[in-house]
């Protein structure tokens, strides 16, 4: 018998492995011989094996040790040239960690305990692992036969196809990432044309998470009606707020998914509120949120020209920065005391020591948050949209990329000359885990990601166009409507999307 062991690699490209033939180990390099140059690379057992394996196994491989696979597909074209009596085989085996360490798929001219199997041999003599397969496959001598190996790591999943024919099918997770080969027990052939490629990384997928209901409150939240939701934020118990365009501020719990209104709709000219219960103030079109290390609440109050922050501990209301005023003024004294125009954006920098404000004005504000002191970001310029990454950049959007502004003063622009389309109308940035900044592209219905070592633009969600479809499903085939927030969770990384036009919170699972 013939065996090929193959394994998946983490590239996402395909691989030739004939081609590079100094990265092949031979057990019993007497037995093989290379032919041919390129597409036509050919490597051909040519006589049996003195190889003497510790266990039951094929008895001679050649592995490949340029590379590890886990998830992938391999295509091959393998011929038999020396048959012996009573079964005539080709191997397929993949997963190798060592010489009594891989599977292999045993392709058998006919079905028995043995020939026509997928086993696994760890350190051990073989051990059947098929679950399903066929009674016998086609072989001819001197003819070259299509093989297909489809290998998912993460579920078990191996199956085999001989001549287009599914043949074998098991599932087993003893190994995950080796390497492969090709090898024989008894028979002399060939192979060539083989190719592997590694599985692509499944799409993320897009949920719905609040909104899309009838119901107020006191439900899951996806039952519940969410409008026109503009921010987003946790506090350090994983439970999440939403600030809504329409006035209100709502709170869905980390452990029950319940929905609940904390602060309620009110007309324009009712009274802030300040110095009493959430429940009883008043906002005016919020735009944005945030929360401190203890949990409490800075929400950008845009026609209240204020920052209002709502306490973790006791639920009190009061002003952070604005005295009612849209006038700028107020720079090197008391946040209180300062005039603020619109605000649309408010960003913690990393150990929540600044609080920057931005908004409608030509200015980015920022408040000590130790000595309550507001002062201007100098050679800036102002935004709705700016993020802090861990290292305490400032960025803003421009059509093609970002603004940086370094801790030391210094700004760069950062541009993916390359992005289509370009940015258009950005409500909303965010800088995530790995310090690239997530950024709410309302204008062309798209959630992207700016990568800042590499000044790229890739699209995360969305397909361009505003309407509700494809959710939940591919990230990427989700139809969004104007999102103004983006935001990731503190704890796992998910993204979270004020899809504000559809009236619902979206999230895209980050994988494990």
């Amino acid at each position: 018998m013939l065996l090929l062991c193959l394994m998946a690699a983490s590239s996402l490209l395909a691989e030739q492995p004939l081609q590079q033939r100094d990265q092949w180990q031979l057990e019993d390099p007497a037995a093989w011989e290379w032919q041919g140059d390129g597409d036509a690379t050919t490597l051909v057992l040519k006589k049996p094996s003195q190889y003497k394996p510790k266990v039951r196994r094929p008895f001679n491989l050649a592995w490949f040790g340029g590379a590890e696979w886990d998830s992938f597909t391999l295509t091959c074209e393998a011929r038999l040239e020396v048959f012996n009596q009573g079964n005539n085989d080709v191997c397929i085996a993949f997963g190798g960690r060592g010489e009594s360490e891989f599977y292999y798929a045993h392709l058998g001219e006919t079905a028995d305990g043995v020939h026509l199997q997928l086993h696994v041999v760890n350190q051990a003599d073989r051990k059947a692992i098929t679950t399903n397969r066929a009674k016998t496959l086609p072989w001819k001598p001197g003819h070259w036969h299509p093989i297909k190996l489809v290998r998912d790591a993460s579920s078990g999943s191996i199956q085999v196809w001989f001549e287009n024919e599914l043949v074998l099918e098991a599932s087993d997770t003893t190994f995950g990432q080796g390497r492969i080969g090709l090898g024989s027990f008894d028979d002399l052939g060939a192979f060539r044309k083989v190719t592997l490629t590694a599985a692509a990384e499944p799409a993320l997928q897009i949920e719905v998470v609040a909104g899309g209901g009838t119901l107020v409150e006191n439900a899951p939240a996806t039952q519940c009606k969410v409008t026109q939701p503009f921010g987003i934020a946790f506090d350090p118990q994983d439970n999440m707020f939403i600030c809504e365009e329409t006035h209100r501020l709502l709170r869905v719990d980390a452990k029950t998914g319940v929905l609940t209104v904390v602060t309620a709709a009110k007309g324009k000219n009712a009274p802030p509120g300040d110095n009493g219960r959430a429940k009883d103030a008043s906002f005016i079109a919020p735009h944005n949120l945030v929360a401190d290390a203890e949990g409490n609440l800075f929400i950008a109050d845009t026609y209240h020209y204020a920052v209002r922050r709502v306490d973790a501990k006791i639920g009190l209301v009061t002003t952070f920065a604005g005295n009612g005023s849209k006038e700028l003024s107020g720079d090197g004294g008391p946040a209180t005391s300062a005039g603020l125009n619109g605000l649309a954006c408010l960003c913690f920098n990393h150990d929540f020591t600044k609080l920057y404000l931005g908004g409608f004005s030509k200015v980015i504000r920022v408040v000590d948050m130790m000595t309550g002191i507001i002062t201007t970001v100098p050679g800036f310029g102002g935004s709705r949209a700016m993020a802090v990454d861990s290292k305490g950049n400032l960025f803003t959007a421009t059509g093609s990329g970002v603004r940086m502004l370094t801790i030391d003063g210094k700004v760069t622009v950062l541009n993916d000359l390359t992005a289509s389309p370009l940015l258009k109308g950005v409500k909303h940035l965010w800088a995530d885990r790995d310090d690239n900044i997530l950024i709410a592209d309302a204008g062309n219905h798209l959630i992207r990601k700016f990568i800042v070592a590499e000044r790229k633009i890739v699209t995360l969600a969305g397909i361009g166009e505003n309407g509700v479809a494809g959710v939940p499903g591919p990230a990427l085939q989700a139809h969004l409507g104007e999102p103004h927030g983006v935001v990731t969770h503190p704890r796992t990384g998910d993204i979270y999307i004020a899809d504000s036009r559809n009236h619902r919170v979206l999230r895209i699972k980050q994988r494990p």
